[in-house]
């Protein structure tokens, strides 16, 4: 034990060192403009975030998801930019969330790379490769995208959660649309969403890898200095549905019942943010360790996985439980997350378990650090919700201050069972 001790602060103590954490430049002093370098790797990752979603798409459901797909899609000189980042062996994702929208990139670092990136993005953003053919094409592409959603019992769990959940607010549609809405679209309506996108959204980017500061700035002017945009965006009132301990059940012919359940909790700016991470690291956030895997599959094997964990939004965050189980344990499984609920809402947790819980989630911000991916990722949360740039070291910071009493205090402030909603869908 003593042992475990000796090993625990003194692992503490070096994690705290300022020097372990990657330095983060503010290139060109810009704080959207992020860079993190790593030179283990020839290897340099891009990313770009528009702080538009999904709840932007109007009345013109998915059509973000839809229109942000055709960027690399486009012809360039006849042939499809894709093929340009394939040529130099670059990967390229783009990906469109509720609030905003990333085009990624991963490439070989060097000069003549940086530049042909920097001059096809640019290409890619003056939207003149899209065409009624390509729109065709991926609607086809799409639609057939949805009817395997519809006919996927997870999916389809997930999506009545978040209309129910969500109702009356854009934020209960899904990202990817429905099948009515990409039926209308057209390269007028795909050219004005992007045109906004471009034009109203906040671009910001992050790189880390084998580049110094002066290529970043280099590589962002090349890539986005001409982008006329402007100052003042729209910014729409989010909202979830504020049931009263609503539960709905939904058939779906399966031999299993998947679980939602969405509880409104804190957002990341909240002061009791790391109180909140902690204590669902406790409930289900830890696997193996939590207490909702060791009563429900450990104890009585109802289900494989059972998971918890914060989703975060601008404007609030929900803390959700996931799983599935066969379909005559669902009653069982639900009295026992209950059970487990009111024990989370009194917090009846003991030091130990506060303290292990730190030590797990300080040691995991390790893995955020010994990859690009994984530092991309912090980077763009950074410029995501405005993080400071001093991250790494206010995460520790942070989650060493935290204790039973501010857990305690935290929960009853923040955590709405009273607003809890239970989704189950299955053969039940």
């Amino acid at each position: 034990m003593r042992l475990i001790i000796i090993t625990t602060i003194v692992f503490l103590l070096s994690i705290t060192n300022v020097d372990a954490f990657p330095k983060i430049t503010k290139i060109k002093s810009n704080q959207d403009y992020l860079l993190i370098e790593n030179r283990d790797l020839p290897i340099i990752d891009l990313r770009i975030t528009f702080d538009s979603g999904s709840v932007n798409d109007g009345d013109n459901e998915g059509i973000l998801s839809f229109s942000i797909n055709l960027l690399h899609q486009q012809l360039l000189n006849n042939k499809k930019i894709i093929s340009y980042f394939e040529e130099i062996g670059a990967q390229y994702n783009s990906s469109v969330s509720k609030e905003r929208s990333y085009i990624s990139l991963r490439f070989v670092s060097t000069t003549d790379n940086i530049y042909l990136i920097s001059e096809t993005i640019n290409q890619m953003l003056l939207l003149n490769g899209i065409s009624d053919e390509l729109i065709s094409e991926n609607k086809v592409k799409i639609l057939n995208i949805i009817n395997r959603r519809d006919l996927d019992p997870g999916r389809l769990a997930q999506k009545k959660a978040d209309e129910i959940f969500f109702r009356g607010s854009p934020m209960s549609h899904p990202t990817i649309g429905y099948s009515s809405s990409i039926e209308r679209f057209d390269i007028n309506l795909i050219r004005q969403k992007l045109i906004q996108l471009i034009s109203k959204s906040k671009i910001s980017v992050s790189l880390v890898g084998d580049i110094n500061e002066n290529s970043s700035a280099f590589l962002i002017s090349n890539m986005i200095g001409n982008i006329k945009q402007e100052t003042q965006k729209n910014v729409l009132p989010l909202k979830y549905n504020k049931l009263r301990k609503n539960t709905e059940n939904i058939f779906f012919d399966s031999a299993q019942t998947h679980i939602n359940i969405y509880i409104p909790a804190v957002n990341r700016h909240d002061k009791d943010f790391y109180n909140i991470l902690v204590a669902n690291h406790i409930l289900g956030g830890s696997g193996f360790g939590s207490r909702l895997m060791k009563e429900i599959r450990e104890k009585r094997g109802f289900a494989y996985s059972v998971y918890s964990g914060l989703s975060i939004y601008n404007d609030f965050g929900i803390l959700k439980i996931n799983l599935q189980t066969d379909n005559k344990n669902v009653n069982d499984v639900l009295a026992i997350i209950s059970v487990e609920l009111d024990k989370f809402e009194n917090f009846n947790a003991t030091t130990n378990e506060v303290s292990l819980s730190k030590q797990s989630l300080i040691r995991n911000i390790l893995t955020r650090m010994d990859t690009n991916s994984s530092m991309i990722q912090t980077l763009s949360s950074i410029n995501d919700y405005d993080l400071q740039d001093d991250y790494y070291k206010n995460y520790v910071n942070e989650i060493q201050n935290v204790n039973l009493k501010s857990i305690k205090r935290a929960i009853s402030d923040n955590i709405k069972f009273e607003n809890a909603l239970i989704v189950t869908l299955g053969g039940q």
